[in-house]
């Protein structure tokens, strides 16, 4: 399952100054006499998002002036801001038939049309502006935002059109330039383009809001890494402000930049430990560093919060499944599926985790249904012919076959029907499939794990431990990979070495890891070593001559302190006569604990 399929839940937070804004271009011109006072607080009132105090503020102030066009429009913005459409759409026709020539009057009624959803109306509201004032900042602006929404040449020199049409001065603000710096990109002036992008930068390095806004508007146009200079400079300034954390560490998802997300969302987690958004935006980073265990701890957190997030359950599937602990990835999925009833991939993937955990029937059952209403999907026919070979490796490949069908470069199916032809005898036929995958793929270690054991089958030895190993250094955690090395090398003569890594391979099997692996993951660290000594002690239980097991146990007790019982583990160890690896870690253990 790929986790890229999850980048678009990640959310981009509103702006969160789109009405107070509009309000200032809108009724608040640059050649008249100072505001009202009324008007001042019902806009300071707007900027902190108090609409409920700036509409009592706007209506005592229509009693006085009932037919006060500048009034009126206030008034309509603040009830388009409580998102009461209706009355709003009254007020500002109200504005409109006490001033039909007013273009701020028009402007809000453009703006009003837009956020209702009316592009069409607002478009006709703003070029009824430009016809009584060509320049007008606002209309030109909104205008020139209509086109670049279409994201292409054409519209972008439209856009520019727009904008060329404001005077000398207002084309160098702050929204204008974002604007135009956007639809120079589009159009293909990428030097032109770099030019106002630097200018701009430059201008508002040390204004946290302004770098903020042209931060957010960049994001809204794809310009993800030009978005993260102008978010690090408003950070840069107050590197406190929640928003902008957020803000910058989605756009630095966005980017690709992932470290760095993580880094700041990190921050951000801190101030507001109860804020999904940024705990699911801190997971998606995580995952996208391949970490999945830290991810799914963010993710407990998450849902535990907002239990009826679809995005936050479907990550928790993906990478549940990415960690094969398939209980909690197919629970997830069940969840996933009631939270999201119309994306079949819920179903797809539940049945899939299913097999995993060789509910053969159900599973079956789930990938078949998805398939009779998706039978060019090329995912789960791959995930059916694995699903189709887990008891008979016979069966299988014409599922596998289907899926290269219709996606030749799909690696993962590959290199599984190579797979199958491995475990059919036919290393021959195994090969082309498995080494097409690993040249897709050059870092996937259990491709090449299937390689070298294909290699090894033709008596291609020393292609095989060349694949091997290199699948052993991308893989070191992988205890198979160790073994088939060691294999390979004995083979080859490479004794020493050979044991050496036997030595590794039987202190790398771990005892029983925890079947509810989201329940474990949400536990505090003191509760995780207890559940991990009571595994240790099970384990040790359950086979006294499982070295690896007395091994962590004898280091648990000598972190706890109890030397009575590592002295008689280390004895057990002792007489045991285990391989090098075990009697040196032993004695490493008890060295560092002075013993």
């Amino acid at each position: 399952m790929e986790i890229q399929s999850t980048l678009t839940s990640v959310r981009i937070r509103p702006s969160r100054d789109f009405f107070i804004l509009l309000a200032f271009c809108c009724l608040l011109p640059a050649q008249s006499p100072p505001p009202r006072r009324a008007l001042t607080n019902a806009q300071a009132a707007m900027q902190a998002g108090d609409y409920q105090s700036a509409e009592r503020t706007l209506r005592a102030e229509l009693k006085l002036r009932p037919n006060d066009a500048e009034v009126l429009s206030l008034l309509g913005l603040t009830l388009d801001g409580e998102k009461r459409l209706r009355e709003a759409d009254t007020v500002h026709r109200q504005a409109l038939a006490a001033a039909p020539r007013s273009t701020r009057a028009l402007g809000a009624y453009g703006q009003h049309l837009a956020y209702a959803g009316d592009e069409a109306g607002a478009r006709e509201a703003f070029r009824r502006v430009l016809a009584i004032d060509p320049a007008d900042l606002y209309a030109n602006v909104q205008l020139a935002k209509f086109a670049l929404g279409a994201k292409d040449a054409e519209h972008a020199k439209e856009a520019l059109g727009y904008l060329d049409h404001l005077p000398a001065g207002q084309r160098d603000g702050a929204e204008a330039a974002v604007l135009r710096l956007s639809a120079l990109e589009l159009a293909g002036n990428a030097k032109e383009a770099e030019s106002v992008f630097q200018r701009l930068a430059k201008a508002t390095q040390k204004d946290a809001k302004v770098s903020a806004s042209i931060g957010w508007s960049l994001s809204q146009s794809g310009q993800f890494d030009r978005a993260e200079v102008f978010l690090t400079q408003a950070l840069a300034v107050d590197p406190s402000d929640f928003h902008v954390l957020y803000d910058l560490g989605v756009v630095a998802l966005y980017a690709g930049h992932y470290e760095r997300a993580k880094e700041v969302l990190e921050k951000a987690v801190r101030q507001q430990p109860e804020n999904v958004d940024a705990l699911y935006s801190l997971a998606f980073a995580t995952s996208a560093l391949h970490q999945p265990e830290p991810t799914l701890r963010v993710l407990a957190q998450a849902a535990r919060l907002a239990p009826d997030r679809a995005d936050v359950q479907r990550l928790i599937a993906v990478t549940a499944g990415e960690l094969d602990a398939f209980e909690d990835s197919a629970t997830a999925w069940d969840r996933y599926a009631k939270l999201a009833p119309t994306d079949d991939t819920a179903r797809r993937e539940r049945g899939f985790a299913r097999i995993h955990l060789r509910q053969f029937e159900s599973g079956l059952a789930d990938l078949e249904w998805y398939l009779s209403r998706h039978p060019e999907d090329a995912t789960g026919h791959y995930e059916l012919g694995l699903a189709q070979s887990t008891n008979d490796p016979t069966k299988g490949l014409g599922s596998l076959d289907k899926a290269l069908e219709l996606k030749p470069d799909f690696a993962a199916a590959r290199s599984a029907r190579g797979a199958l032809y491995y475990l059919q005898g036919k290393p021959e036929a195994a090969v082309p499939d498995l080494e097409a995958a690993a040249q897709s793929e050059p870092n996937n270690g259990m491709i090449l794990d299937r390689l070298g054991q294909a290699y090894r089958a033709l008596d291609r030895l020393l292609e095989a431990v060349k694949a091997l190993r290199r699948a052993a250094t991308l893989a070191p955690g992988q205890s198979t990979i160790q073994l088939h090395l060691a294999s390979a090398l004995a083979e080859a003569g490479e004794t020493a070495e050979s044991e050496a890594l036997m030595g590794r391979y039987r202190q790398m099997r771990p005892p029983q890891a925890p079947r509810d692996l989201m329940r474990y993951l949400s536990l505090t660290p003191e509760q995780q070593r207890a559940d991990y000594r009571a595994r240790v002690t099970k384990a040790v239980q359950e086979n006294a001559g499982d070295m690896a097991a007395q091994l962590r146990l004898l280091t648990l007790s000598l972190e706890d302190g109890d030397m009575v019982r590592a002295a008689a583990t280390a004895r057990i160890i002792a007489e045991a006569k285990p391989g090098a690896a075990v009697l040196a870690d032993a004695g490493r253990a008890l060295l560092e604990a002075k013993q």
